[in-house]
Order: structure tokens, then sequence, then C-alpha cells
């Protein structure tokens, strides 16, 4: 190990050590919750009363008995967060939002945003990175960062909302060495180790209990390759789910997925005794059991479905076991599902279908809890869009960028279109809202409702211009006076 230099604090050295440190302590917890909602659990229970011979067995029944709800749990909330737009002022400026739309769509943050969703819901925070237009697009660049690459500083008391310094660490491909951009606001410092080995000790790796990272060799800034930063903003902006003042954000899964271990292993439970109730347990009495050269008895049966057990001794008398009771195992992982659905908001007909499925008025109650928890969410997911648009903004040319911004998400209720155009159609004729707010209703994205718009525009002005046409041809033709000459 080099001895540890002091670097200057709030120095770009100081940002990448103190972040980099943070960042990799939180990583352990961030994959776990990743390899969940992958599905990739640990395996349940394994005793040591099992047959060595039948080890190889109970391993695959121990793989095959996972059940993935974690998956669900957050795809069921992420699939609600759908953005359809942007309202960039007050003051209605359609140019800006039509310019905003175009960053957007020009960034495929129609799909990107439903993967940072999905990161924030897992791992429980995302980053977007916004910088000026680097392939020659014309457009400002927003790039979605995974937290385990990325990490934000936050000045002391600002709880999350002044952030002082960001850092982004990954392993070049091509080079294979570590590469680190510190991003400060008056510009990107980038740094290179040549040569970083890492060394993950103690603990079970399947169980993430710790790691620690060994540094060989320093970091060396790329001085050639710093980017000033003309905004003095750090352009990277968090996503965060469940944030509180604390703590920046929690996993969708933290509360449920040691539940997900116990249904594993009811689920483990219930294949191992479906596995002995098809492959009965027998019993012999008076039977002389054989033994090999080695002394160890030897097994007078060859146990399978077409066989059968025969013996000359009529003093042998052979039985099996009662059959096992199955329901005991299917109501315990039923409750403990139901015990997701409670503790998440996850509408029981997700979890546990059982008859009809519900319809109408009932779908609306099942799923208000679940209803009301992604609204919840649209408001922090809604102001980390925001700031990303008025930074992109300004470096897409922009004087300033207003603060009054505002997301215009899909609802994520979901309703019949008869219950959708019957509304918006009596909001609209009761004088409530726009003709653009009816279309935003009745759930048109941003783009249709600008197409329909100008559609409208040219068949307003060909009607008006065919009524001056017709005007015209209406009127009287007086007769021309005639001058004489003398």
């Amino acid at each position: 190990m080099l001895p540890q230099i002091r670097e200057e604090p709030r120095s770009p050295l100081w940002w990448l050590r103190t972040l980099d440190s943070e960042r990799i302590s939180r990583q352990p917890r961030m994959l776990l919750m990743d390899r969940y909602y992958y599905g990739d659990h640990p395996l349940p229970f394994l005793t040591r009363s099992h047959d060595a011979k039948m080890r190889n067995e109970f391993k695959t029944l121990l793989e095959d008995s996972r059940s993935n709800f974690m998956r669900l749990v957050v795809d069921v909330v992420e699939e609600r967060l759908q953005v359809e737009g942007f309202r960039l002022s007050a003051a209605n400026d359609v140019a800006a939002d039509r310019r905003a739309w175009e960053i957007w769509q020009a960034n495929g943050l129609d799909a990107d945003s439903q993967v940072a969703f999905i990161e924030s819901l897992v791992k429980g925070v995302a980053y977007l990175s916004v910088w000026a237009d680097s392939d020659g697009d014309g457009y400002p660049d927003i790039a979605v960062e995974d937290p385990l690459q990325t990490i934000v500083g936050y000045e002391p008391g600002s709880n999350f909302r002044r952030r002082a310094a960001a850092l982004k660490v990954w392993r070049d491909d091509y080079t294979g060495r570590d590469r680190a951009n510190v991003y400060l606001p008056d510009g990107i410092y980038k740094f290179e180790a040549a040569d970083v080995r890492r060394e993950f000790k103690g603990g079970d790796p399947a169980q993430l209990a710790r790691i620690e990272v060994v540094r060989t060799m320093a970091w060396n800034e790329l001085e050639d390759e710093f980017l000033p930063n003309p905004f003095g903003v750090v352009p990277i902006v968090p996503l965060r789910n469940r944030p509180r003042l604390l703590l920046e954000g929690e996993a969708e899964i933290a509360d449920v997925f040691r539940i997900q271990n116990q249904i594993n292993g009811f689920l483990f439970l219930l294949a191992l005794a479906g596995y002995f109730g098809a492959h009965k347990q027998r019993w012999a009495v008076g039977l002389k059991i054989m033994e090999d050269a080695n002394g160890k008895p030897v097994e007078p049966y060859d146990v399978a479905i077409d066989r059968l057990f025969t013996t000359e001794n009529p003093n042998v008398k052979f039985g099996e076991f009662s059959q096992t009771d199955l329901s005991g195992y299917i109501s315990a992982i039923e409750q403990k599902t139901a015990h997701i659905a409670i503790t998440t908001r996850t509408p029981k007909h997700y979890l546990l279908p059982a008859g009809q499925e519900p319809s109408g008025d009932a779908i609306k109650s099942a799923e208000s809890g679940l209803i009301k928890k992604v609204g919840r969410k649209m408001r922090p997911f809604g102001e980390g869009l925001e700031e990303v648009l008025r930074i992109a903004r300004r470096f897409d040319g922009e004087d300033d960028a207003p603060v009054d911004s505002e997301i215009v998400w899909a609802d994520p209720q979901i309703q019949t279109h008869a219950e959708i155009t019957d509304a918006a159609i009596k909001r609209f004729a009761g004088g409530l809202t726009t003709w653009e707010q009816t279309m935003e209703d009745l759930g048109y994205t941003q783009t249709q409702i600008a197409r329909m718009k100008q559609v409208r525009d040219e068949e307003a002005a060909a009607a008006h211009q065919s009524a001056v046409e017709i005007a015209q041809a209406a009127l009287p033709v007086l007769p021309t006076e005639r001058v004489s000459v003398r």
C-alpha cells in the first residue's frame, strides 16, 4: 500500500476519494436489492439429515424453489410512471415546451426514463447527467447513470437539495483502467488509475457481507481533458425513491425481501413434501439386510414406480407411511404473499388471483393504495426531471431556466376510454378546461396534441378563406358607370 496523501478539503481529488469511499460502502446493499429484483435469491436451507446421495436432487429442488415477487412489486409501480410532456413556464410558453420535448426525444428518454425509474425503485436512487451537445445532433446530452458507479455529495445541512459535487467511476473496457469524473460547479475533472486492484474479502459473496477495496496506485488527474462548466451547477441530478431528511433514498423492496426468503423456504418444503409424497416412504419388518464386501448395508430393492417388492420369507411385512398434507405449506405461502401485498400496497389480485378477476369499482378500490403511492413518487421524481430539463435548456442556449416548470404525467389510474372521454368532454363543455388540457386528459401525448392543433389551425384558416370567398360571390354586381366624352 502506498502512503495516504492528505488532499486539500473540497479539492477535486479530495472529492474523488471521499465520494468513492461512500459509493463503495453503499454498494453491498444496492447489489443485494438488485439481486432480489432479478430473482437471484439465496437458496433455502438444506438440512444435515438429508442423505448425501440425495443432495443433487435437493439442490435442484432448492434452485427451483424461488418465486420472484420482488420484480412484480417494483414493476407494478414503474409501469404507472410515464412522462407524457412538459410545461416549462407559467406563461404557457408553447415553443419552449416543444423544444424541451424535442430534447427529451432526442436523448431517447421515452425508454431510458423508465430505466431510471426502475434503478431508483430497486436501489433507492438513480441519477441523470446533463451536458452540452457532444454528438452533433443539436441537442444537449442527457443520460441515465447507475448509482453503483455514480454518487452525489451535498452541502451540509441542505437535506439533499444543494449539490456540492458528484462522482462517476467506471472501468474503461478498452484500456482496462479505472476512470473517474469529478463534477464540480466549475467543471468536470477527469482522473485515471493505471493499476487499481480490488479484493473482495470476508463473508459469503452470495450474501454480500462485506466488500473491501484495496488500491495500489493513486489517481492521476488528466488535466488536458478538463471541461469547464459555464453555468456553475453540478450537472448530475438524483431521482430519489422514498426520500427522507437524512436518507437520500431507499429501495422499494427493502421492507419485504426477507418475506421473499420465507416464501422460498415454504416453496422448498412444499416441493420436498411433494417429492416424497410422489415416492412414498416404505418400511419392511423381518427383512434380512445384505452387506457388501466392505461391510456396508446394501439396499434390498431398487425402488421405482414399475417395480415390485418380493421376498420368499413369509414373515416379512411391508408398509408405507401416511401421506403428507400440503395444505399447511400452501396456506403459509399465501399468508406471506398477503403480507407483501399489505406492506407494499400492491393489489392482492396481482399476487393472489382467486376466482373471477375484479372489475369496475372493485378494481378502483383495490388499487387505491397503489395509486396513492405512485402519486407520491411522481413528486420527487418530477422535481428531478424538472431540474434536468432546466439545466438542459441552459446548455441549449437559454439565458435562464424558469423554476415553475412542470412534468406532465400519464394518469396512473386505469380507466376505460368511455369514462375518460365522458369526464373530459363534460369539463370542456362546462368551460372548466381548455382544448389543450382536454386533449391531455384524454391521454394524447404532447406530440399528438401539437399535430392536432396544427391540423385544427389549418382547417380553421381554410374554412375562413372559404367563407370569405362565398361572401364575396354573394355580393350584388353593381353596374359600371359610363362617362361620355364630348
